[in-house]
């Protein structure tokens, strides 16, 4: 978030994203914030952020940006068509791809006795190239593999859609890491 300039709006996908930037993001002021949980969690959160981003730019606000995992992108990926001679806001949608259902990882699913059915069941594996397929939507898409690629790519402007690769056993240790480092802090 803090590369984010002031003046833009930030729209969180459910399941990891809204939560991680609850968790660990430093509050602060310029930004607006929001979120959106359809019916199943996921759906409609790239026609959200798309509207949102439109209202948000009509209004005199800055760029937009949206932050949801791949499931939920690709849940709502036709919302990336926009009709010709419609607006097209000033958005980049940031994707954090771990092939599938990450935040079953850090919950009761991912545990080791449920590993023989977890990647199937839960872990909801799509093996699609989110790049790919937002190109094929008329998007700018790129990948990015490290920080300075990601804010590099956060300064271009959207429409604009960027891939976080990720891998989902090394996201849920590393939320472990974090949660057992914040209870020996508080302890």
């Amino acid at each position: 978030m803090a590369a984010l300039p002031a003046g833009a709006l930030l729209v969180l996908g459910s399941s990891n994203p809204v939560r991680d930037v609850d968790r660990y993001a430093v509050p602060r002021s310029g930004l607006t914030v929001l979120a959106n949980r359809g019916v199943a969690g996921i759906d409609g959160t790239l026609s959200t952020a798309i509207g949102a981003a439109l209202a948000h730019q009509g209004a005199g606000g800055g760029p937009a940006f949206a932050l949801m995992g791949d499931l939920t992108f690709l849940h709502d990926l036709q919302g990336l068509l926009v009709g010709d001679g419609e607006p097209v806001p000033d958005l980049t949608v940031v994707v954090p791809d771990n092939d599938g259902g990450g935040i079953f990882a850090q919950l009761e699913p991912g545990r080791a006795e449920h590993a023989a059915g977890y990647r199937r069941v839960f872990g909801t594996p799509h093996g699609r190239d989110l790049v790919t397929l937002a190109r094929a939507m008329g998007w700018a898409a790129t990948a990015v593999h490290d920080p300075a690629q990601l804010a590099g790519a956060l300064a271009l402007g959207g429409p604009r859609v960027v891939v976080v690769r990720g891998d989902q056993q090394a996201e849920a240790d590393l939320a472990t890491q974090l949660r057992d480092a914040a209870h020996a802090a508080l302890a």
